[in-house]
């Protein structure tokens, strides 16, 4: 179950509206003891790439994310020195449901194989998805709703999401 203070649910919120009609992404970590994560916005450079290599990059950021690696390794590393970790990764849904793609669980098995019996790269990840319409859509600019979601040891499946003050 995820565990994220009110106002970091706000923030991310915030996040997806602001760059909507793109998706938005962000790391989760944790302290030491776990308990409740901490977001880090995080820019998503997909558009770039995109437009730098197409062929490699076919996804624009309407339909894609990706965090930075050197990004990603500051806030592991950073959340680490703290005695804690990256306990998983926000992104948003565009004009569609919040729910886990082929392609968000794809993006989970970057070292591992997708075999029988195989896990992904990190098991105890979350994944909470925000989707939003907007002005693609004739309506204003809005959140929909957000699902969590983590490995159930043969898939991923949805899981709660405690908001705390």
């Amino acid at each position: 179950m995820l565990r994220i203070a009110r106002n970091d649910v706000g923030r991310i919120y915030a996040q997806v509206l602001e760059e909507y009609p793109h998706e938005c992404c962000g790391i989760l970590s944790e302290g030491a003891e776990g308990g409740i994560c901490v977001v880090h916005v995080c820019e998503n450079i997909q558009q770039r790439r995109h437009e730098e290599d197409p062929e490699r990059y076919p996804r624009d950021a309407r339909t894609a994310y990706l965090i930075d690696p050197v990004e990603q390794m500051r806030i592991s590393e950073e959340a680490e020195k703290a005695g804690g970790r990256v306990s998983g990764f926000y992104h948003s849904h565009i004009d569609c449901e919040a729910y886990f793609s082929e392609e968000d669980e794809r993006r989970t098995w970057i070292f591992n194989r997708r075999e029988a019996g195989e896990e992904p790269d990190d098991p105890d990840a979350l994944y909470l998805v925000v989707s939003a319409d907007g002005e693609d859509t004739g309506a204003k600019r809005q959140i929909n709703a957000h699902k969590c979601f983590a490995w159930d040891g043969s898939g991923y499946a949805e899981t709660g999401v405690e908001i705390v003050d």
